[in-house]
């Protein structure tokens, strides 16, 4: 009975990240794949009441939210493996080496995509290998810090109240957007390799600031202590004990996400209504940022607890069994996903940016990910590791592992 109680809180990890993995791809595919900025005629090609409806569900409940729900279990997953291997000599090393390759893999995929999260993630994975030995109380707190946003709060109050400052709180320098538009655009539409990775990689420092300006790189950090304090707690190993914890979690988180968007949706129906041009207000800007960060990290704790509770009921145990073997090849999947929206809409592909409904960007989506889920399944059956994991493993370890079960 215990191994099999052990058995499914693995599987309830591992189809947490499938589903974070869907809701990925679906934030990345909505628009094209597109990891730069686009020129706004794409977007006003399709401004009918089917696109302002997906256009609104992406902002509201996806994007954003499932790279800190991915975040969230690569902080729970250190932990884990923390924790199974912390006694093995040399686990520092072996560890950073680790996410040194991670790091590696992440700048390849970078040069075919610069929306690649792997080459953020390595730089703050060092960072948490230096928060291991720190008290729960403190994880927790430095995790809530972070994941609010706190950071860029504090630095665009300094900047509103610092005189000669300008721009909106939390948003990149539009100065030269057209500019900079046309030429992602560009490369985007070509079909020239060379130049898509020549451009890609000279954009890495940009990606950066936009990680710093947006506060992304802050949330990223935030929810992987987040996962490091569930995993201290235990809780995905007793789930008996976890589950009145979790319902309280996303009760309390399903409050604040509400409360914030009803404000947010009256702050948004006052300026429509008395034409109080609170876009160009700075102040208004950040206090609505605020709100806006607190909805985002309530909802991707709604959608952490939420989910697991889900999975422990019988009637979501064939869900479960469906993402599960997609959470096992999570990189193998993360990385496919890529090779398919550039396939789809690059010019090194068939080119098709601006040419398909959003809605539609969907459907085909869902549609590779059913076909990620039957070949992870298919793989899984006759492989321990996926591809990619297999490679990574062995070159953690400086030797080949049986591949074959």
């Amino acid at each position: 009975m215990e191994h099999l109680v052990k058995k499914d809180r693995i599987l309830t990890v591992d189809a947490l990240r499938g589903i974070a993995l869907l809701g990925i791809l679906l934030a990345h595919m909505c628009f094209w794949y597109n990891a730069g900025p686009l020129p706004e005629e794409i977007f006003k090609r399709y401004s009918d009441a089917g696109s302002t409806v997906v256009n609104i569900l992406n902002e509201v409940l996806i994007s954003g939210k499932f790279f800190a729900f991915f975040s969230f279990l690569f902080g729970l997953s250190f932990y884990l493996q923390m924790s199974r291997n912390a006694q093995q000599k040399h686990f520092v090393f072996r560890y950073g080496w680790r996410i040194a390759i991670m790091g590696i893999i992440g700048l390849i995929h970078h040069a075919f995509w610069r929306g690649d999260i792997l080459s953020i993630y390595a730089p703050l994975g060092f960072i948490l290998l230096l928060t291991r030995k720190w008290s729960n109380r403190w994880i927790l707190f430095t995790g809530i810090f972070f994941a609010a946003n706190i950071p860029l709060v504090l630095i665009e109050t300094i900047k509103l109240l610092t005189p000669g400052t300008t721009g909106m709180p939390g948003m990149p320098d539009m100065t030269n957007f057209e500019a900079q538009s046309k030429a992602f655009y560009a490369i985007y539409t070509g079909d020239n390799w060379i130049n898509l990775w020549k451009d890609n990689l000279r954009n890495l420092p940009e990606k950066f600031n936009f990680q710093f300006n947006s506060g992304r790189i802050y949330i990223t950090f935030g929810f992987f202590l987040l996962g490091m304090y569930f995993g201290r707690q235990n809780w995905f190993n007793r789930m008996s004990y976890a589950v009145p914890v979790f319902r309280k979690i996303c009760r309390n988180m399903f409050w604040l996400t509400l409360a914030c968007l009803l404000v947010a949706l009256s702050m948004f129906g006052a300026n429509e209504l008395f034409q109080l041009n609170w876009q160009q207000n700075r102040a208004i800007s950040l206090i609505f940022g605020i709100i806006y960060n607190l909805f985002n990290g309530a909802l991707v704790m709604v959608y952490i607890t939420g989910f697991a509770l889900l999975l422990q009921k019988n009637s979501w145990q064939t869900v479960g069994s469906w993402f599960a073997p997609i959470g096992k090849m999570a990189l193998t999947c993360y990385l496919s996903q890529t090779i398919f929206g550039l396939g789809l809409f690059y010019g090194v592909g068939l080119g098709l940016v601006g040419h398909t409904h959003p809605a539609l960007n969907w459907l085909l989506g869902m549609l590779f990910f059913v076909a990620q889920v039957v070949f992870c399944r298919w793989w899984l059956k006759r492989y321990q590791y996926g591809p990619v994991e297999w490679l990574w493993r062995s070159a953690t370890y400086f030797r080949f592992y049986p591949l074959k079960l």
